[in-house]
């Protein structure tokens, strides 16, 4: 009989991870998409832009990490304010992290506009590739809160175990996108041609048209207070950036550790650059995946540790990485197999696409390890415990550049590669090992207040 009743709640486990891990997949897959179409209609101008979208995608990474700060701690409170029953607690920590992500990401990005000409210099960019790289970026950091906006909102929403509605959310801002971007890229008979600064116009349109939207359904729904009834909430504050900072200022040494190693791609040429930006576009689809089981990590382990069930959070964390690592096996075959294919889907430049697929077949083989670190990561996130992987990943990533000066003299382009992909392997059973370790069940926010050893099983709507 007990064996009877351990499978039927492995079973009902495997339901509960799925139903919020497989909205969770197709919304960052589908989040991947933007970058894709951007390198595939810009691509369609010449291998120069998509060389400079390339290199402005590492800044664009690191500005998101900084914008994003405030929706990763709402993610988590909001998930132990459910946990522990509080409902007017997570409204509170809605409706404080939209209107505080609104005024921080306008700031940041109109202060990081300035240091674009430095980075371009750290590269090595030319003039002609830094010009095309300033023409996509200077627009999209303007309205870096657009996107950061719908971040906070789909957060908020998966704090409560609704994975399906940032999904849909999502697939407006691609269809927006998917309209808009080929008219404002190539134009239509001369007219809206605004080449790679239309590919930032149309993503700044689109994410802001899905925020309003899934702003006015959290308040119908009422999951958030209205923002005309926002108050400082020094507490809500301080929490949000305290779980939020370890893996937003991690991101940030991410890109700009991509700015020195892109240095030494950039030596060997145009080509070197595009194939780069093609390989990131090609991984990203993997790394989605498994960023979107890493959200229902967050999301279980969140609701469970408000809950007082860190044993339980525990053994679902465990589950949710064999799950994601099952599918990451078949993505890494695929990959693997098929890589010029991929490679030629973003270009038609032989050059680009023998060097891409050498790239695509190296990531392929170290996929697995990605799974460790990510969601393992957001099991640590949901806990609120966020300096771990932080603490993790910046050494680790910061051997990027060293590997790639040693690298690439004995092994050519590939050896950088090869380089960044150790990396991957390194932090992956780090943090495994960490995970393991447990001291994270102890790290509940001091906002969450509950009764010991309520069993969570999410409502997903």
């Amino acid at each position: 009989m007990s064996d009877i009743i351990q499978n039927i709640k492995y079973k009902s486990d495997i339901k509960l991870i799925l139903a919020l891990a497989i909205p969770a997949v197709m919304q960052t897959v589908v989040r991947s998409s933007f970058v894709i179409i951007d390198a595939y209609w810009i691509g369609k101008l010449g291998s120069l832009q998509l060389a400079a979208l390339s290199v402005a995608t590492f800044i664009v990474w690191g500005g998101l990490a900084l914008g994003e700060m405030i929706s990763t701690g709402a993610n988590s409170l909001v998930a132990q304010a459910v946990g522990s029953q509080n409902k007017e607690l997570a409204k509170e920590i809605a409706v404080t992290s939209i209107v505080n992500n609104f005024f921080y990401s306008l700031l940041l990005g109109l202060l990081l506009i300035p240091v674009f000409p430095l980075l371009y210099a750290i590269m090595g960019l030319t003039p002609e590739q830094s010009e095309y790289a300033n023409m996509y970026l200077v627009p999209l950091f303007a309205g870096l809160f657009c996107i950061t906006l719908l971040s906070t909102v789909t957060s908020i929403f998966r704090g409560y175990g609704d994975t399906k509605t940032p999904f849909y959310l999502l697939i407006l801002a691609l269809v927006i996108t998917v309209f808009l971007t080929p008219i404002l890229v190539l134009g239509i008979n001369g007219y809206f041609r605004f080449e790679i600064k239309g590919a930032a116009y149309a993503a700044l349109f689109s994410y802001f048209a899905a925020s309003l939207l899934g702003y006015f359904i959290l308040v119908r729904r009422g999951l958030t207070h209205s923002v005309f009834k926002y108050k400082i909430n020094k507490s809500i504050l301080t929490e949000t950036f305290k779980i939020g900072y370890p893996i937003s200022l991690n991101g940030v040494a991410f890109s700009m550790i991509y700015v020195f190693v892109a240095k030494f791609i950039a030596d060997y040429g145009t080509s070197a650059l595009a194939a780069m930006g093609i390989c990131h576009r090609s991984e990203s689809i993997a790394y989605q995946i498994t960023l979107g089981f890493s959200l229902a990590a967050t999301v279980l382990v969140g609701q469970n540790i408000g809950a007082g069930n860190p044993e339980r959070a525990e053994k679902l964390s465990w589950k949710i990485f064999g799950i994601c690592g099952t599918v990451i096996l078949a993505y890494m075959f695929g990959l693997f197999f098929f890589s010029s294919q991929v490679a030629e889907f973003f270009t038609s430049d032989k050059s680009v696409v023998s060097i891409a697929s050498d790239f695509n077949k190296i990531t392929a083989l170290i996929l697995i390890f990605s799974v460790a670190e990510v969601v393992l990561s957001g099991a640590f996130s949901g806990a609120g415990d966020t300096l771990p992987p932080a603490i993790v990943s910046l050494p680790v990533n910061l051997l990027r550049i060293p590997f790639a000066a040693l690298f690439s003299p004995l092994l050519g382009l590939n050896g950088i590669w090869i380089g960044i992909c150790a990396t991957v392997i390194l932090k992956g059973m780090i943090i495994l090992f960490w995970f393991r370790r447990g001291k994270w069940k102890t790290k509940k926010s001091k906002l969450i207040k509950s009764p010991p050893n309520i069993l969570i099983l999410t409502e997903v709507e």
